[in-house]
């Protein structure tokens, strides 16, 4: 399962795809903090583990952990 990162040209978000589908959207939460977060755009419900595993994979990326 791999995960697209995308930038919106619009508001400069980084939405994460997987499979093609928003499945949420990587943020700073402060402007002053460079650490990176997920917030989810889909339903818990519908992300499975190995969505999680992506997900974590790419927030260590963003974070260079």
């Amino acid at each position: 399962m791999q995960i697209e990162v995308k930038v919106n040209q619009n508001t400069e978000a980084k939405e994460a795809y997987i499979d093609g589908k928003l499945i949420g959207y990587f943020e700073q939460m402060t402007p002053f903090d460079d650490t990176w977060s997920f917030m989810a755009k889909c339903s818990h419900d519908k992300l499975t583990g190995d969505h999680y595993i992506a997900i974590g994979n790419e927030l260590n990326k963003l974070n260079k952990v």
